[in-house]
């Protein structure tokens, strides 16, 4: 059995990624991910082995053939690393009964791996997929969202003014610590809703990267969009599935469950349940969070509450 060192895995990460969506190489599949490699794509129609894997590659290239990836961002623990990324493309195939536009996109990605002797056995991508599609149909209303309204502001306002009275706590060993923070975040704010424990965990200067046209990267955007979300998905249910620290960063995976309760996405509440997947990355400093990537499935949740009301109208 080999084993491989932190640093070892990232560059297998680093080297893999350079090789398929940079150098277009599709024997990248079978050079870095062993025969039994598992994919977590969860497209009814694509395998999740390695094969199934190459064939959805092959399909994005057709469509955007000069695809090219820049890795913002390469973290690691244990056998996970963590890849967050942005990609550049030119739509100049057809994809999904859309003929192409010949149009450059861009889009994010977060992609989990797990490595095992040097291999890639396991993945799970996170893509802003309804960014990509919108962009494809020539629109952008829908992930715009709304201004900030006046409670965000106040609200907003009072939570980097409390937030500044509370320092972080010190530990000697910044990784734990940072890690614990994120976990309270999670089951305090996420799940029990314990508002007033936000600001002891994000720092006033904290700013967000949900990358929606002509909203800025503030603490009042970030208080609307939850506002607005907390409104259609009030039951809202986090289930921490990998929980990677890495010096200042945290990433934290998740599944989420919630019920459809009101309007969001311009669908009215159809009062089903749904669920997605959910990747997001924290810079931490002194003890705080200071920035967020969330990387969420919004076009799968998009897709669930359409059918439930085409559904419920027919």
């Amino acid at each position: 059995m080999t084993t491989t060192t932190v640093q070892e895995n990232k560059a297998i990460v680093r080297d893999f990624v350079n090789r398929l969506t940079n150098e277009h190489d599709p024997s990248a599949w079978e050079q870095f991910c062993s025969e039994g490699f598992i994919h977590h794509f969860n497209i009814p129609e694509i395998p999740p082995t390695r094969d199934g894997a190459k064939m959805l590659s092959q399909q994005i290239l057709a469509t955007f053939p000069d695809t090219q990836v820049t890795i913002d961002l390469l973290l690691a623990e244990g056998d996970l690393v963590v890849e967050r990324a942005s990609t550049h493309a030119t739509h100049s195939g057809e994809w999904g009964g859309m003929q192409p536009t010949g149009r450059p996109f861009s889009w994010t990605e977060t992609h989990v791996y797990r490595l095992r002797d040097g291999k890639i056995v396991e993945h799970w991508p996170e893509v802003r997929l309804e960014k990509l599609l919108w962009q494809l149909r020539g629109r952008d209303d829908w992930f715009r969202g709304p201004a900030p309204s006046l409670l965000s502001k106040l609200i907003a306002t009072a939570m980097g003014g409390v937030s500044r009275l509370y320092r972080g706590d010190v530990d000697n060993d910044q990784t734990e610590r940072n890690r614990e923070v994120v976990r309270r975040y999670i089951e305090e704010f996420k799940n029990q809703q314990r508002f007033f424990v936000f600001p002891r965990l994000y720092s006033h200067e904290f700013g967000h990267h949900f990358d929606f046209p002509d909203l800025p990267n503030s603490m009042e955007t970030f208080v609307n969009v939850g506002q607005n979300f907390l409104s259609a998905f009030p039951d809202v249910k986090v289930d921490l599935q990998m929980l990677l620290a890495d010096g200042d960063y945290v990433v934290e995976r998740n599944v989420v469950t919630a019920t459809h309760q009101g309007v969001w996405g311009g669908v009215e509440a159809t009062n089903k349940p749904v669920s997605w997947t959910e990747t997001h990355t924290y810079r931490l400093r002194d003890g705080k969070i200071v920035e967020n990537w969330p990387q969420v499935n919004f076009e799968r949740i998009l897709m669930q509450i359409k059918e439930q009301n085409d559904a419920k109208s027919g």
